[in-house]
């Protein structure tokens, strides 16, 4: 049950979110500060937050309910980014911080010329709004089901915080947040699924695996092999091209070195390949403990997406629902404000200032980026509250079709691109456009009746993977030919472009040197800054041990305040081991 103590936790955690986008409020002093903080970033922070940034309250409802509803399987999606990750930590981490942009749409025009960069601009930035909508619609389904609440008010709430702080910290505030966000996901997942594991009606681990139900561990007895092996290739195609096309270079555009670049991704392999495994075992207890979530959660479209707070529920001393709660909301924040920003920063610098106003100056330009970010969170809580009231599908399945069919062609030249450099400035765009065109051919001739006749009778879980499988193939391969082939008229292109194309080039092969590119060091503060915040909600935390509690639940407060405590101890003591030095930022454009 919800008590006082959850909501006075809930409370507490609004005010402390809102407080670090005031803290960091004067770092910004550009839209360099604002949008990817100068550049100057140490690789555990920036790490930190590409890890995290895969998160969203989807991973507690969407993910939590596709594995209530196919066991194991789910993990095909999670380790399907361990191989992008792989290929990101070997090669194009770098490369992206060799970009030399303030964001990844300026690396498009870099990459492609200005009318590409337009191009992308005008579809990017609405798709991100939607996307990002989609994120936050998540949040309404736990909330919807923890409290029993309307979601259209939830989520008007939620986005209105993550707004505030986007606003008046940027990507500053998103870092530091983020930091503090990985902390409290990490540790309350963890004591989650060990409360969920040692209840009465599961016993232990070895336990939980002899009683879920067989399909869980059985695939094939959820699907036939041959539709399931191919599914199982879109989630990997899915995580390496997510991971190594160019508009994932916004967090490693942060770091302040190569070496930070490369650093960086090793937070999101070792999360890529611990994390589901802790994520996966409360929506497996729900498998057994709460075979009829349609019957509990009545009041919800998707009632499988529930699995994880009905575990939590069911064995969360009083107040530990609210810290779980916060780290969903944490969780959504990431995810939102990261969006929030990524996108005003494409608008503001790709499309405002080349389009509306060239000569504009840096200080107004930020003043412009700042009201952007507020009209934006207003879009993504108007999309939020009309994909709650009109979506008929589960947020696993919504994702995945996004990605197949609004964002697969698209990301099919910026994936490419930065692989094979000699294509004419049309490529991108056209391949895009050759990429929608399949898409669509494959929605209108490839209906699960007209599958049928060649696969025969298809459960639900078929119907819906095959449809996935058949149009992101469709679109990948065709795209990636129709890419390829346009490097026939490479040797035809402009001058203009020839040598945009070596320009591009020569900036991949050129290490960062920070010495030389005048990057500051803001070591010392980000540090003490951070370390601090990790001392103030690491102690509240702990103070919640005196919720009225057996000894087991005061412990998982103990466990959770203490780990945040000591990192931030940690960091503070670093804090003192660097000094910040006189250095004068060089322009962004510098960078």
């Amino acid at each position: 049950m919800i008590t006082v103590y959850d909501k006075l936790i809930i409370a507490s955690y609004f005010v402390f979110i809102l407080a670090i986008g005031v803290m960091f409020r004067r770092l910004s002093k550009n839209t360099s500060d604002y949008f990817r903080c100068g550049g100057a970033m140490p690789w555990w922070l920036t790490g930190t937050s590409a890890w995290i940034a895969s998160f969203s309250a989807w991973t507690f409802t969407g993910a939590a309910g596709k594995a209530y509803e196919t066991g194991s399987l789910v993990l095909c999606l999670f380790y399907g980014n361990v191989v992008g990750t792989i290929v990101l930590l070997c090669y194009t981490s770098v490369r992206f911080r060799r970009f030399r942009t303030v964001t990844w749409m300026e690396a498009v025009r870099a990459r492609y010329g200005p009318f590409t960069e337009q191009f992308y601009t005008w579809l990017k930035v609405p798709i991100l709004l939607f996307t990002s909508g989609v994120g936050l619609n998540a949040i309404g389904v736990f909330m919807a089901a923890v409290f029993h609440v309307n979601v259209a008010p939830t989520l008007i709430v939620m986005g209105t915080i993550i707004t505030l702080v986007a606003f008046a910290g940027g990507a500053w505030a998103v870092l530091a947040s983020d930091f503090v966000q990985m902390c409290l996901i990490v540790t309350i997942s963890l004591v989650t699924a060990h409360l969920a594991l040692h209840q009465p009606a599961i016993g232990s681990l070895s336990s939980l695996l002899h009683k879920v139900p067989q399909p869980y561990f059985h695939w094939s007895q959820l699907a036939r092999m041959q539709i399931l092996a191919p599914w199982i290739g879109v989630m990997i195609w899915f995580g390496f091209s997510t991971a190594n096309n160019m508009e994932n270079s916004v967090m490693y555009l942060m770091a302040k070195s190569d070496g930070n670049a490369r650093g960086m991704t090793l937070i999101p392999l070792v999360g890529s390949l611990i994390g589901p495994m802790i994520f996966l075992i409360p929506p497996l207890v729900a498998g057994v403990t709460h075979p009829h979530l349609a019957l509990e959660y009545p009041n919800l479209s998707q009632p499988h997406e529930a699995a994880f707070v009905a575990v939590a529920r069911d064995v969360m001393p009083q107040g530990l629902l609210g810290l779980l709660l916060c780290a969903m909301l944490g969780a959504t924040l990431t995810s939102m404000d990261a969006g929030v920003n990524k996108g005003v920063g494409v608008f503001v610098r790709s499309f405002y200032k080349p389009i509306i106003a060239p000569r504009i100056s840096e200080k107004r330009l930020l003043i412009v980026g700042k009201i952007c970010t507020l009209v934006f969170g207003a879009i993504i809580v108007a999309v939020a509250v009309w994909v709650s009231k009109t979506r008929t599908i589960g947020l696993f399945d919504l994702t995945n079709r996004l990605a197949a069919g609004l964002l697969g062609p698209l990301m099919i030249p910026l994936l490419w691109g930065i692989f094979y450099k000699r294509t004419p400035a049309w490529s991108a765009w056209s391949t895009a456009l050759v990429g929608f065109a399949v898409a669509l051919l494959v929605q209108l001739m490839f209906t699960p009746s007209q599958l049928r006749r060649f696969t025969g009778p298809l459960s639900e879980l078929e119907d819906s993977d095959i449809m996935l499988t058949v149009s992101a193939f469709s679109v990948v391969i065709v795209s990636s030919l129709w890419f390829f082939a346009t490097g026939l008229f490479y040797r035809f292109s402009t001058q203009e472009h020839l040598a945009r194309i070596e320009q591009f080039t020569s900036s991949l092969n050129t290490p960062i040197n920070p010495g030389r590119e005048a990057i500051a060091n803001y070591d010392e503060v980000i540090y003490r800054l951070i370390g601090g915040l990790c001392l103030v909600y690491g102690s509240f935390i702990l103070l919640l041990t005196a919720i009225p509690n057996s000894m087991r639940g005061r412990m998982c407060f103990v466990f959770c305040g203490g780990v945040i405590f000591i990192m931030g101890a940690i960091l503070r003591l670093q804090s003192r081991g660097h000094k910040t030095p006189e250095v004068i930022p060089a322009p962004a454009a510098a960078r």
